[in-house]
């Protein structure tokens, strides 16, 4: 499947003025997967198994966000 249809989210990420390093990063991911009830573990610098999927983690500018940093997850 072409990368720009692979199914992804934007992950909150409350401190938009820092950019998120790794660990900061898996915090977001995991408060995000408890409060919507879906298991989580990170097999990878920059993956994450969320409910048996793997998702690739960026960490970078958020589109349209006018420079804030945010952390989104995107299908493998």
């Amino acid at each position: 499947m072409l990368p720009m249809f692979r199914k992804s989210f934007w992950v909150p990420y409350p401190e938009g003025d820092v950019y998120p390093t790794v660990s900061k990063a898996r915090e977001a991911i995991s408060r995000y997967c408890e409060q919507n009830g879906w298991s989580c573990s990170f097999p990878g610098e920059d993956e994450a198994l969320i409910d048996g999927a793997l998702y690739e983690v960026y960490r970078g500018y958020e589109t349209g966000s006018r420079g804030n940093y945010g952390v989104k997850c995107r299908a493998k």
